[in-house]
Parts: structure tokens; C-alpha cells; sequence
């Protein structure tokens, strides 16, 4: 009886084992921007990033339309300097926008959770941005 228990029991261990973890997500695509620098984004409707496999940011920070280079070493990103528009906007935009920026300058990582939710931390792993995927 021991044997039979013992190998029912080994067989499960191998077959966790070869139990292949879920891949990572990919941090490429459209995605809608939901916060920025610990504060909620409040006017989403614009507030987008697109991350290319050409290596290309672009998007919109709520006031104005953004682009920029970037690389991807595993979850490490570097972000190149981020042109914009020029839009004079109203203050609730422009706040956001000022958030948008300063949290992109600043990213260190990126990685998208479990949850399916892109989060982009600075060099000491704080949070500085948050995205949903954006629908297709």
C-alpha cells in the first residue's frame, strides 16, 4: 500500500514539474493609460500609449499626441526623449499630461502582471504608470 501511495505521489511531483509556468505578456500594443504617478487618470478618453515592435512609442498624454524611441531588455526599458504636440489645453489635461511625461522619463521597467495590467516602475520600483490593454 506504502508504494502505491508513494508513486501516485511521485508522479504528481514530475507532473507539476513539467508543469511549464504561463508565459509572460507582452508589454507591446495599444494600451489605455489609467494612472500616473499614483494619481488616477480622470479624462481616459485619450490618454493612450502604444508600444511598437519597431521600437516606437507613441500615443496621447490627454493634452497632446506623444512619440519617442525606446528598447526592451527583458522587463528593463529606456525611453528615448518624447516629442509632443504643442495643444494648449485646459488644466485637468495638462496636469495629466505633466504626470504622463514625468512618469515615462523616469521608467526603469516594464512588465505586465498577471492581471494583464502594464506596470512601469522607476529604478527603485516604484510605481510610476499603469494601462489596461486597449480593446482591438
Amino acid at each position: 500500500m506504502k508504494s502505491i501511495a508513494a508513486a501516485a505521489a511521485t508522479s504528481l511531483l514530475l507532473l507539476a514539474g513539467c508543469a511549464a509556468p504561463p508565459a509572460p505578456q507582452e508589454v507591446y500594443g495599444h494600451w489605455v493609460i489609467e494612472q500616473a504617478r499614483s494619481a488616477p487618470i480622470l479624462d481616459k478618453r485619450r490618454a493612450r500609449l502604444v508600444l511598437g515592435r519597431d521600437g516606437r512609442l507613441s500615443g496621447h498624454n490627454s493634452c497632446n499626441a506623444m512619440s519617442a524611441s525606446f528598447t526592451l531588455d527583458g522587463a528593463k526599458i529606456a525611453i528615448g526623449t518624447i516629442a509632443t504636440t504643442r495643444m494648449a489645453c485646459p488644466e485637468l489635461q495638462r496636469e495629466q499630461e505633466d504626470r504622463i511625461l514625468s512618469a515615462l522619463e523616469l521608467a526603469a521597467t516594464a512588465r505586465v502582471r498577471d492581471d494583464g495590467l502594464l506596470e512601469i516602475r522607476d529604478a527603485e520600483g516604484r510605481g510610476l504608470l499603469r494601462a489596461t490593454r486597449a480593446p482591438d
